[in-house]
């Protein structure tokens, strides 16, 4: 996985795109990520979920992301480093331990956004933007004061947002662990279809399916059928990169309908062909590496 070095301190950027250009990758500094427009989904190691405008992503240097653009995005990226977080204050008042403990792992929970409430994300969205200006006005951030306060609110509302994330109650914490052992489920018996269908996994876990639904989506971001196609296509690929399985015994095997149907799902994901893959994934290693990266990436 690629890891992406920055050596500046702290910088501020806007991104408009239809397609994220970034391969998956980790990185040496904490990122803020905020959507202003558009919407999507969000892919954290290995998690993925929906965004739309407004949600605010942050992420430690562990993490590994990207973006699947739906509907055209403007991203508003900061990022900095320990570094820059530590010489905002020599006091010791402002610990921001939630952050300091982020990017020490790499996280798992079964969250999306970190800022839910409208108004508090307005109130984020209004510093960035002073930030901003200071940045198109002076081209100046490192050692502007009025960027250094600024960043010292942005890091603390961040750090309460974090903070409540991980001070949920029982009943969330018991439906994260749901998630995980429906997952482990899912992972047991995806060659199984009829194990696979909704009903049938309501039952095993005893929830009524409309209940089930909506408890998968609210945690993950995505329905539970999205999570088993998604997994499908990754298993998919590493069979078509490391097996000599004809693309119709790997569409049995996982239980497509036909061809038609893997190679519609596939192209949605990879924007090729399983087979078309396959022929880049033996190509030599110099034509192959930037290809293997999930094209939705």
């Amino acid at each position: 996985m690629k890891r992406s070095i920055q050596h500046e301190p702290f910088t501020v950027q806007l991104v408009e795109t239809s397609q994220w250009s970034s391969p998956i990758h980790s990185h040496n500094h904490f990122e803020l990520i905020l959507i202003r427009t558009g919407s999507g989904q969000h892919v954290i190691n290995g998690n993925r979920f929906a965004y739309q405008a407004g949600d605010v992503f942050f992420l430690g240097p562990l993490d590994s992301y990207y973006f699947v653009v739906d509907k055209m995005t403007c991203f508003c990226c900061i990022s900095f480093t320990e570094l820059y977080m530590s010489g905002l204050t020599t006091s010791g008042i402002h610990d921001w331990s939630q952050i300091r403990e982020r990017g020490r792992t790499a996280s798992q929970s079964l969250v999306s956004s970190i800022v839910t409430d409208r108004i508090e994300q307005q109130n984020l969205n209004a510093l960035v933007e002073i930030i901003l200006t200071e940045q198109y006005n002076y081209h100046q951030l490192v050692s502007n004061q009025i960027v250094d306060a600024l960043m010292k609110t942005i890091l603390s509302l961040v750090d309460r947002q974090l903070s409540q994330t991980q001070g949920l109650g029982s009943s969330t914490v018991s439906s994260s662990s749901l998630m995980e052992r429906i997952g482990t489920y899912i992972c047991h018996h995806i060659t199984m279809p009829d194990h696979l269908r909704m009903e049938k996994i309501a039952d095993v876990f005893n929830y009524s399916p409309s209940h089930l639904v909506a408890l998968f989506k609210q945690q993950t971001g995505e329905s539970i059928n999205q999570y088993i196609i998604r997994y499908k296509l990754q298993l998919v690929e590493t069979r078509l990169r490391l097996s000599t399985m004809t693309i119709s015994q790997i569409a049995d095997e996982f239980g497509f309908t036909d061809i038609c149907h893997l190679n519609k799902l596939f192209k949605r994901y990879y924007l090729t062909t399983p087979t078309a893959y396959r022929r880049r994934s033996l190509a030599p290693s110099r034509v192959r590496t930037a290809y293997l990266q999930p094209s939705f990436s």
